[in-house]
């Protein structure tokens, strides 16, 4: 079982070190609206299943280190979901992923 408590630790502590710029608090609270009906969200959890970032942090987020990749990226969807389908394809492709469709 997913400890609330653990949950608010540890998302905390990625915020504090991963997250080097946020967006405003419309655009965060827009994101998560999107991330919030998503087939990917692991809802116990409240992580993306394609990414497995945790959504409060990351739709607040507008510069993140990406730690599984070891660099900086614009935050975005890795779906394209926020409207930032060539964001993701950005990075999908300097990856050797499959381009999403735009």
């Amino acid at each position: 079982r997913w400890s609330k408590n653990w949950k608010r630790f540890t998302s905390a502590a990625a915020k504090a070190v991963l997250v080097n710029e946020n967006v405003d608090p419309q655009e965060a609270q827009r994101r998560y609206a999107i991330c919030g009906t998503c087939k990917y969200r692991d809802e116990t959890k409240d992580v993306c299943g394609v990414c497995h970032c945790f959504l409060d942090v990351k739709t607040g987020a507008k510069e993140n280190w990406n730690a599984l990749r070891l660099r900086n990226e614009i935050t975005h969807c890795p779906m394209g979901f926020w409207g930032d389908v060539e964001t993701a394809n950005l990075y999908r492709q300097m990856d050797g992923k499959q381009l999403l469709n735009t």
